[in-house]
């Protein structure tokens, strides 16, 4: 029976045999899965963990500054977390999604007091977003994005450049008209022809 160790090394052996007959196509791919997914998911999670912390950071401010003593329910403050981690991960606007989390679903909140939770929620989700929002903190984690000079764009490239009514090479040639769109005709169209049958 052989140990773990020596499947390990024939797994190797092989992995190392069958790549140069396979190309590139496979080490590529490999690469991509055992190295760049993970650090993916590993940085997607560091965002997550950032945001929930700004989010809570955000919440025992907002709680603090109720003046009036108001203490607001857990659905509240889960809803104010989600909606303020929602608005600094993907931005858009402050309203909460159609549904609320599963656990919301569940035959314990089928009532009045879980359908109150569940407003709660929403209610939260919307103030979390609504401070996420104001706080401008999502400019931090946006990615630049070059946005070309479309003037410069169009005046300088073939395609979109505009056809030119003179001809600056050889002044012998004529100049080109610039080409109209046909005026609609003034003469309205004639009148629909009577079926025969009368009128009905």
């Amino acid at each position: 029976m052989a140990t773990y160790r020596q499947k390990l090394r024939l797994a190797a052996l092989l992995a190392g045999t069958l790549v140069p007959a396979t190309g590139c196509t496979i080490a590529s791919t490999t690469k991509r899965t055992l190295i760049n997914e993970p650090l993916l998911v590993a940085d997607e999670h560091h965002l997550e963990k950032e945001f929930h912390h700004l989010a809570k950071a955000a919440w025992r401010d907002y709680e603090g500054g109720c003046r009036d003593g108001v203490r607001h329910s857990h659905a509240f403050k889960e809803g104010f977390i989600d909606g303020f981690v929602d608005q600094l991960d993907s931005g858009g606007t402050v309203d909460p999604p159609t549904q609320p989390p599963r656990k919301y679903w569940l035959a314990k909140h089928l009532n009045p007091l879980g359908n109150m939770a569940t407003f709660d929620w929403f209610n939260g989700f919307r103030q979390g977003a609504e401070i996420a929002q104001a706080s401008g903190l999502r400019r931090q984690y946006e990615v630049p994005l070059f946005v070309p000079d479309t003037k410069f764009t169009t005046d300088h490239h073939p395609k979109f450049s505009k056809p030119s009514t003179t001809n600056s090479d050889d002044p012998n040639l004529p100049v080109l008209p610039i080409p109209r769109p046909n005026a609609p005709s003034a003469e309205l169209p004639p009148p629909p022809a009577k079926l025969p049958g009368g009128d009905r």
